[in-house]
């Protein structure tokens, strides 16, 4: 079973992370700049009298089709730092600023389902930062700033980013107005806006309830580290962009006497990657997503009767594992909590 006791994660990158990815990428980049001095002696040996232009070599086509293919991934990580995750925060900050609240349930399973492969599914593909939201439909429906020409009955059950692994009862759910099916837990919506923001931090009782033993949320996610990635990235493309023109001029200077190697081909190539598959990858594979993930904020969700979206009847019972004593204090914190905040609200 995972252990509920792990970090609190968070979307915005935690303190060192930037140093982290920078070293993570020396040896590729050092593996980069060995090819660029392949290029840069290449010419020296393209001559059959030459001993060593019989030897086993890496053509120069070859590390041009690298150095594109990387160019391709970082422009998109680029694009999707400098305007997907813009976009991201200004459609989480809405919540804020337009978000209704209700109240509903949260459901979290930290049973281990994926066996010895529980890591991969933990740390590279996320699983366990995701539960549900459960909240009836008919109190977004009449709620004053809510003017529904349909009737919303029954509850709705939506799968929603959460930053508190463990299940809740009776908290602060915010829908947008427009879109009742945009239901997301409140406390983890705080929590989401502190990691990229220099000034926001959630309240002390929200603190308290995910346990003093867990990461402090004012202090890890009050920093915004999204400027240091986009950096690395940039430089890493006029690296990439400059090490793709040389390889071509060298191509240039050895093509006639290697057949393997076109000049035509190589600029070809390189004109082809930069005017057409990269804004396709990069922009459109962006728009894209982001299509994708704002339909998934907004509009997806599974409506039925209260006992089907909660399976088995209670949140509580949906998580399969034995709740620890510190989950289940948590749990009441922030039920009080929520409670006083949405008395008060309403």
């Amino acid at each position: 079973m995972a252990s509920t006791d792990a970090p609190i994660p968070i979307l915005a990158l935690p303190g060192g992370s930037i140093l982290q990815f920078f070293v993570m990428t020396i040896p590729l980049f050092g593996v980069y700049c060995y090819f660029l001095y392949l290029a840069v002696t290449r010419p020296d040996i393209a001559d059959p009298e030459n001993e060593k232009f019989y030897e086993p070599r890496i053509r120069l086509t070859d590390i041009l089709y690298v150095y594109l293919t990387t160019w391709v991934l970082y422009a998109t990580l680029t694009i999707y730092m400098l305007w997907f995750v813009s976009k991201r925060r200004r459609l989480s900050k809405r919540y804020e600023k337009e978000g209704i609240v209700i109240l509903g349930d949260v459901l979290y399973d930290d049973e281990n389902h994926y066996g010895p492969c529980e890591w991969i599914a933990n740390y590279i593909f996320r699983t366990n930062d995701y539960g549900y939201v459960v909240y009836d439909l008919e109190k977004v429906a009449s709620h004053p700033a809510c003017d529904y020409k349909g009737k919303l009955e029954e509850t709705v059950r939506k799968k929603a980013r959460v930053y508190y692994r463990y299940p809740r009862e009776r908290v602060s759910i915010l829908v947008i107005p427009k879109y009742p099916y945009s239901g997301q837990p409140k406390i983890d919506l705080e929590a989401d806006w502190a990691s990229f923001s220099e000034t926001y931090v959630v309240s002390e009782g929200y603190n308290e309830a995910a346990d003093n033993n867990r990461a402090s949320i004012q202090k890890v996610m009050s920093r915004d580290r999204s400027l240091g990635i986009i950096l690395i990235c940039l430089g890493w493309l006029a690296f990439l962009l400059f090490a793709s023109v040389f390889v071509c001029l060298q191509i240039d200077a050895i093509s006639d006497v290697y057949d393997d190697e076109s000049s035509y081909w190589a600029w070809f190539i390189f004109t082809i990657v930069m005017a057409g598959v990269t804004p396709v990858v990069a922009i459109f594979g962006n728009l894209i997503r982001w299509k994708i993930y704002e339909r998934w904020i907004l509009k997806s969700g599974k409506k039925g009767s209260f006992d089907e979206s909660h399976g088995s009847g209670s949140p509580r019972k949906a998580r399969r594992g034995r709740s620890s004593s510190r989950d289940k204090k948590a749990a009441s914190q922030t039920k009080t909590i929520e409670e006083d905040a949405y008395i008060q609200m309403t």
